[in-house]
């Protein structure tokens, strides 16, 4: 401990300021040898029991001789006057502490060490520490770990400090936490910066310091020795001087973490105790680990209860799969708080037992009361004593095993069902069960059957045959055969016989199941498809003649023919069929029919096709064509045509050229046209009238209702009209119905709608296609075109101009509603805007 004092103080004597040098050192003065004098035992160095020199005071003289090239010689002072001794022994130094005794009074001394002590203690002890350094009254226990600490100059003019010395850093921290000691102190250089433990200790511990002059080592020499402390100062300032002497001083200033001997047996105790109750408490642990894994693979559904049932400890998966719980931490509990209650009734009836055998309580299971049966015994789980339960939840078990017997039941009926002969035998020949089919034909019962060896019901030469065919079968080969067999009745029967074998959930074969199916009248009937082919083969030879006769007629006709499938595509064709679709009859057989027709004919002969075969009648229609720009008018018939035997469908096409009588009814019609025109529009305003109305009605409610469109119908009305007649005239009312009308004809013109006079004021007005947005935005145009007609009528209540109310209905045709529906949801809708105030538009 002192040469680690020693060390710090030399450590910062070389990196405090230099004592100059004043004036040139004379070459011719510099000793050859040194004669150092040291104490048998001071803080820093001295002489052992073997008389040699030894410390941190020597390695520094030896470095300096080293530097300086000056010998050094150590002496032991005894009792000598040393002013006499170190004049008689020139040149000659004396090195110790300051000494307040007369014997140094006339030696000349310089400061060689000077070193720093550094206080840490809690906060909670500021107080006392500060007051002791101050007034120096109060007295306060200090540790450290330089033994001959107690010799230092702060000591001896300190009374109030009492030192305590300690083996290492970790006991003298320990105490200095518990209170034993007021602070402790560690010394280092004065101009020494913060090392790693200071930094530590500070984060801490409060600190306080003294400065190096507190501590200090002196080399005296002799009055007439001033050279001599040239020479030992010159020495000090060489270069590698300071590094040596700091190298040293590094490697003994670093405390010692150690304790004592008798804190190091209860340490020792302590950490044996410890380490007992570690691998007391693993112990448990991995009991509990074990205890736990085993519960966890268990079939059976086990829980760990408290002794008050108030509180699971644990439970496996199996109980977790008959109640539903919830967990805290790691306890857990019903979900269900009354279940919890109920266990804990049962629990605490039982609580004087030891061991519960086949008790039944009643606790909730999917909103339903069950029959839970439990049986516990106390055991000792997680250092706790409580109960080892076994739960079966009895009524799932009795619902689990009338289902079970109701699925065997149906198996049962739907083996009984099947007309194979169905059997399954035991490696030692025990048939495990059977059907109705296989008992019958062995002349015995399912019952008696079931469980008997197969010796005892059927000869021993059908054992013997059997043997050999579930040789392989064993080996987990498949057996499939075909034998005459006589049945029951004296017949021979062919009897397609399949053996296979039967796995378990390990992979071995447990069975065998045999299936006998008769398949005699399977046979027949391939045998007397064979005689059929025959006869089918004779026939078409005969169909083939009369093909020939249909196919010189087919190909000598003059009207077009054609025959394509229910897909569409061409699969016959005459001449004139191939010449109107601009080809030849082997180029067009194969192909689409869409694909030789115009694009705007082709979506529309497709939609007529599918008709025809949905509808499965003939459809007869005029069709005009226009070819080398000529106009041709073809009547077309489309039959449709189905193969009973191959359900193959398709459509006969046939064309005429009917352009000659289109041209004597088109001079007939133009003689008819004018008289038509008077008889479709009205009179008064020139639109359609009520006639044609009713025939653009259905025929727009037809195509509506083939297109799937929807037909939207607006039933308007002019308000107060008979005010207006009777107030302007019948002359001023003719007139407004006209602009009426007009103002109708624009929107709906725009609108590529139809509108008609339906009688008197009334109106109406027909839409096809579009959506109902559409529908009301045509009614709202309407409105507003009357609007801007602006024709006075000052006797209407609504406005002081001619206003109109309306009714729009509007739907897709279909067979659920009719042309009738349509007008009398518009007609209620008018009624419901005349009764809403008029000049409005009402939607039903």
């Amino acid at each position: 401990m002192m040469l680690k004092l020693f060390k710090l103080l030399l450590f910062l004597h070389l990196f405090s300021p230099l004592t100059p040098v004043f004036g040139a050192l004379n070459e011719s003065t510099k000793p050859t040898q040194l004669n150092v004098y040291l104490e048998q035992n001071f803080p820093y160095s001295g002489f052992n029991s073997a008389q040699n020199a030894q410390g941190l005071l020597v390695d520094y003289w030896q470095q300096w001789s080293s530097q300086t090239g000056i010998r050094v010689q150590y002496y032991l002072h005894l009792d000598e006057d040393l002013s006499q001794l170190l004049s008689d022994n020139k040149p000659a130094v004396y090195s110790a502490l300051p000494d307040d005794s007369k014997k140094l009074e006339a030696l000349k001394k310089s400061s060689l060490f000077a070193i720093k002590s550094d206080f840490y203690y809690l906060p909670a002890r500021r107080s006392i520490v500060q007051s002791s350094f101050i007034d120096k009254r109060t007295h306060m226990i200090v540790g450290g770990l330089l033994a001959e600490a107690q010799q230092l100059p702060l000591w001896a003019a300190t009374t109030t400090l009492a030192y305590k010395e300690y083996p290492g850093l970790l006991e003298l921290l320990l105490d200095l936490y518990s209170g034993k000691i007021d602070t402790l102190v560690l010394f280092n250089g004065e101009q020494q910066s913060a090392n790693l433990l200071d930094r530590g200790l500070s984060l801490f511990f409060d600190k306080s310091s003294f400065d190096a002059a507190s501590n200090e080592l002196f080399v005296y020499t002799s009055q007439d020795q001033d050279t001599v402390l040239d020479w030992i100062h010159w020495g000090n300032q060489l270069q590698k001087m300071p590094s040596d002497i700091a190298s040293s001083i590094a490697k003994s200033a670093n405390p010692v973490w150690g304790i004592s001997s008798d804190m190091a047996a209860k340490m020792l105790l302590i950490v044996c105790v410890v380490f007992l109750l570690f691998m007391f408490r693993r112990s448990i642990r991995k009991k509990d680990l074990q205890f736990k894994k085993i519960l966890d693979s268990s079939p059976y559904p086990l829980a760990i209860f408290s002794l008050d049932g108030s509180v699971i400890y644990y439970l496996n998966d199996e109980v977790k799969s008959l109640f539903p719980f919830k967990k805290n931490k790691n306890r857990y509990l019903f979900e269900d708080a009354e279940n919890q209650l109920l266990l804990s009734r049962f629990i605490n009836k039982a609580s004087h037992q030891i061991i519960i055998e086949d008790k039944q309580l009643r606790l909730l299971v999917d909103d339903s009361f069950h029959d839970i049966e439990l049986s516990a015994k106390r055991v000792h789980y997680q250092r706790k004593t409580a109960w080892f339960c076994y739960l079966k939840d009895i009524t799932a078990l009795l619902q689990a095993e009338q289902k079970l017997t109701e699925e065997r039941e149906l198996l049962r009926k739907v083996l009984d069902s099947i007309p194979e002969q169905i059997a399954f035998k035991s490696p030692k020949g025990t048939i495990i069960g059977c059907n109705k089919s296989w008992a019958s034909a062995n002349n015995t019962t399912v019952a008696h059957a079931t469980g008997r060896r197969i010796r005892d019901l059927v000869s021993i030469d059908i054992i013997n045959k059997e043997k050999q065919q579930e040789a392989l079968v064993w080996t987990g080969e498949r057996f499939n055969t075909q034998e005459w067999i006589q049945q029951k009745n004296g017949e021979l029967g062919l009897i397609n016989i399949v053996k296979l074998p039967l796995y378990n959930n390990d992979g071995a074969i447990f069975a065998i199941l045999t299936i006998d199916n008769d398949i005699t009248a399977l046979y027949n009937l391939n045998e007397k498809l064979k005689d059929e082919n025959l006869q089918r083969k004779k026939t078409e030879k005969a169909l083939s003649k009369q093909n020939v006769l249909l196919s010189t007629v087919f190909s000598a006709s003059i009207d077009a023919i054609g025959l394509v499938d229910k897909a569409g595509r061409v699969i016959g064709a005459n001449n004139a069929f191939a010449k109107l679709m601009g080809a030849n009859p082997e180029d067009i057989v194969g192909q689409l029919q869409s694909d030789l027709l115009p694009s705007d004919r082709a979506d529309w002969a497709e939609r007529q096709n599918n008709a025809v075969l949905e509808s499965g009648e003939p459809l007869i229609f005029d069709e005009l064509i226009f070819s080398e720009g000529k106009k041709i008018w073809y009547e077309v018939h489309k039959t449709p045509f189905e193969d009973p035997e191959s359900d193959y469908q398709g459509i006969v096409i046939m064309a005429r050229d009917i352009s000659l009588r289109k041209q004597t009814e088109e001079k007939l019609s133009s003689e008819a046209s004018d008289f038509e025109v008077k008889m479709l529009n009205d009179e008064l305003t020139g639109i359609a009238n009520r006639r044609a109305f009713d025939l653009q009605f259905a025929k727009l409610w037809q195509e509506a209702c083939e297109e799937q469109e929807l037909l939207s119908l607006v039933m308007c009305d002019i308000d107060f009209f008979k005010y207006y007649n009777d107030n302007y005239g019948h002359q001023k009312g003719d007139q407004a119905l006209q602009c009426v009308a007009n103002a109708l004809q624009d929107v709906c013109e725009k609108s590529d709608c139809f509108v008609g006079r339906y009688g008197g004021e009334e109106f109406v007005v027909l839409i096809k296609g579009g959506n109902a947005t559409k529908a009301l935005k045509v009614a709202e145009n309407i409105r507003q075109a009357i609007e801007k007609s602006h024709i006075e009528h000052l006797y209407s209540s609504v406005n002081t101009i001619l206003t109109m109310s309306m009714g729009l209905s509007s739907l897709f045709p279909s067979e659920l509603n009719s042309m009738k529906t349509l007008l009398a949801e518009a007609d209620r809708a008018l009624y419901d805007a005349k009764e809403s105030g008029r000049d409005q538009i009402c939607v039903h």
